[in-house]
This record gives structure tokens, C-alpha cells and sequence, in this order.
């Protein structure tokens, strides 16, 4: 018959049963648990002629409970946030490798006609949006009349440089200018298509980034193709 000795290996550490398990209270227990202590000792040493009034105990309790719920509510909603951020950041990535249309002044020309926008603002005599090569030189320029309502407008670039002949493919930049009632110049803010590389996540916001290497925040996107 086999035998086993007192010494065999089984396999199994019976020592970790005997470990004592500690958690970490949070600092909201740990004041909830110094307040119950000190109304305990207060009632334990209360002048008998002179009681502690239950009504004030109560409104105690009633407050310290009104924290701690506060305070899980709080813990509760950051969960929420980061969840949200999450969720968000998967869901942009399904736009990786699409076109959005951005606050920015980048835009992508292959050949065939671009446009881009303009926030034209109320109050302004019309304006003018010029398009500039790598180097800053306008290529293209074109004047605006003001629109009947203020807000984004639409322009295009067909690609035709100031001398008529087509622009070569590559990187360029547009910037608009608003004329103001006392004739001097407004810059306004321009929006371009830009094809997204990949999704970032900077302090819980979701953010593009676009071929450019510059990043924009998902909730500034305006338009997807």
C-alpha cells in the first residue's frame, strides 16, 4: 500500500487561507465611520438632567447620509464619463480613413475641384477668400458679396491658378477676409475637408486626427463623407 509522508508537496499553499483579507476604506467611510464613533461616545457620556436633543441627532445623521449619497452619486457619474468616452472614441474610429469637415485651413487638392467653407459673420460689407500654395503665395482669390444669412458659406476652387492654367496636386491653405462697415479687413474663421488618420482620447475628449497631423475635437466636426 502507498504512503504518503507528512512532508509530500500536495501542490496547494494552505497558507493563503490563513491570510487575513484587508480593504482600503474610501475617505467618505472613513468620516462616516469617525462620525458614528463620536455621536456613540457622546450619548455613552450624555449629562442625564441634560440629554442630547434627538431631533439634532437626527438632522446629524440625516446630513452625513445626504453625503455619503452625494458622494456615490458623484463616483457613479465619473464612471459614467469615462464610460462615455469610451464608447464615443469606438465609435469614431469607424470614420477613420473618411473626410470630415472641421474648423481648419488645410485642405487636400488632387485635380478635381474643392470647396470649403467660411463663417461669414453678420454686419459685413462682403469679403474676399484667397487659396495659398506650400510657400504662403495666393494662388486663387475670389470676392464675396455679404449673404442674406450669416453663417457658414460655401466656396469651391476649381483648381485654376490666377494665370488660368490648373494648380499641381498637393497641400494647400485657404483664409477668408470679411469687410467691416468702416472698410478694414475681419478675419473669419474657415472649415476644410480632411481626411481622418486615427481617434485620440486627450482628458476624456474624443479627438481627429487628420492628415495634417493637426487634431480636432469630434464634437467641432460638422460634415462626414
Amino acid at each position: 500500500m502507498a504512503t504518503v509522508s507528512g512532508t509530500q508537496q500536495t501542490g496547494f499553499d494552505y497558507t493563503a487561507l490563513n491570510k487575513k483579507t484587508t480593504t482600503t476604506k474610501s475617505d467618505m467611510d472613513v468620516q462616516q465611520d469617525r462620525f458614528m464613533k463620536l455621536l456613540v461616545t457622546q450619548l455613552q457620556n450624555q449629562d442625564p438632567m441634560n440629554p442630547v436633543d434627538s431631533a439634532e441627532t437626527t438632522s446629524q445623521m440625516a446630513q452625513i447620509n445626504m453625503v455619503t449619497q452625494l458622494s456615490k452619486l458623484n463616483d457613479a457619474m465619473t464612471t459614467m464619463a469615462t464610460s462615455f468616452s469610451s464608447q464615443q472614441a469606438l465609435q469614431a474610429a469607424g470614420i477613420i480613413g473618411k473626410s470630415v469637415l472641421a474648423t481648419g485651413t488645410k485642405m487636400d487638392f488632387s485635380g478635381s475641384a474643392v470647396d470649403f467653407q467660411a463663417n461669414v459673420t453678420s454686419g459685413l460689407q462682403g469679403g474676399m477668400v484667397q487659396v495659398l500654395d506650400s510657400k504662403g503665395n495666393v494662388v486663387s482669390q475670389q470676392e464675396f458679396s455679404q449673404p442674406s444669412t450669416a453663417g457658414n458659406t460655401t466656396f469651391s476652387w476649381d483648381g485654376k491658378l490666377t494665370d488660368g492654367t490648373t494648380a499641381p496636386s498637393g497641400t494647400y491653405s485657404v483664409r477668408a477676409y470679411g469687410k467691416a462697415s468702416d472698410g478694414s479687413a475681419v478675419a473669419l474663421d474657415t472649415l476644410t475637408w480632411q481626411k481622418v488618420g486615427s481617434v485620440a482620447l486627450n482628458s476624456g475628449n474624443t479627438q481627429l486626427v487628420l492628415a495634417d497631423k493637426s487634431t480636432v475635437d469630434l464634437s467641432s466636426v460638422t460634415q462626414i463623407r
